[in-house]
């Protein structure tokens, strides 16, 4: 059972850290308690931490810049129980309408993981600081910039 932890706002980790990735194909409208409705990615993530192993479903929500993480909360696990957690999570973010494909991270260059832990939403502390978010942030300044000075001119 995967449950909401408001305390994560995102799962950045080390190329050594991650331990499966799997991402979204589709984007679909997704309504999560207390957050903003909307087309919304999703991404399971194997993680080894300190405290061993762990499961994340990351929800991301672009228009809202926002996320949710869900985790079981079961940590030094078995491998069996390592690999229930994971089929639990893809049943989890299938049952939302999500079609999940499997990034094979293990099978990655390490030059596509490092471009992958830079550019996927998921391996931000804060969803306001992915690439496509502060490019949509600088655009929208730079309009407004562009439409004042113009309107100024007259």
């Amino acid at each position: 059972m995967f449950n909401l932890d408001e305390r994560y706002r995102g799962l950045p980790a080390t190329r050594e850290q991650i331990l499966a990735l799997h991402t979204s194909l589709n984007a679909p409208h997704v309504a999560i308690p207390g957050k903003q409705a909307g087309p919304s990615q999703a991404f399971v993530v194997g993680l080894r931490g300190g405290q061993g192993a762990a499961v994340f479903v990351y929800l991301y929500l672009a228009e809202a810049e926002d996320c949710a993480v869900y985790l079981s909360g079961r940590r030094n696990m078995t491998a069996d129980e390592y690999r229930d957690d994971e089929s639990e999570a893809l049943a989890f973010v299938e049952s939302l309408g999500f079609m999940m494909d499997d990034a094979n991270w293990r099978a990655q260059p390490a030059e596509q993981q490092d471009e992958l832990l830079k550019t996927l939403p998921v391996f931000f502390k804060d969803p306001k600081q992915v690439p496509a978010v502060k490019a949509r942030a600088e655009e929208k300044k730079n309009v407004t910039t562009t439409l004042g000075r113009f309107l100024a001119a007259f």
